[in-house]
């Protein structure tokens, strides 16, 4: 399922990790809530998620991002991004960890985003 794991050079807890699954893979929205649940927050509804939701233009397609920061003391942050393949699979590339360094790797994380092929 991983497609790839990339670990920024930014001091703190950051890991970006690639998976592509085939079709639609729950959908948007599970992804989504998923992503917030391991962060500790609620699940949103269609209306929140596409409040949430910034585009990425790559040469592989549009990129749906999503960025979330967790509540309390410690923060943790998630961004990540999903882009549904000409060929149907779904592609997913998210950024987790401490809030702190998950900011600073984001600049470079949007590029990655940017600079996707799939040819």
């Amino acid at each position: 399922m991983r497609f790839a794991t990339i670990r920024p050079s930014v001091p703190g807890k950051v890991e970006v990790s690639v998976i592509v699954l085939p079709g639609t893979a729950g959908g948007e929205l599970a992804n989504v809530n998923r992503w917030r649940g391991q962060i500790g927050l609620p699940p949103v509804d269609e209306g929140a998620l596409q409040a949430s939701r910034k585009q990425v233009k790559s040469r592989a397609g549009m990129v749906s991002v999503f960025d979330f920061t967790s509540e309390g003391s410690a923060k943790t942050r998630v961004v990540a991004g999903l882009l549904t393949a000409a060929d149907g699979n779904t592609w997913f590339l998210k950024m987790n960890g401490d809030a702190d360094p998950v900011g600073k790797s984001k600049p470079g994380f949007l590029q990655l985003m940017e600079s996707l092929r799939l040819d």
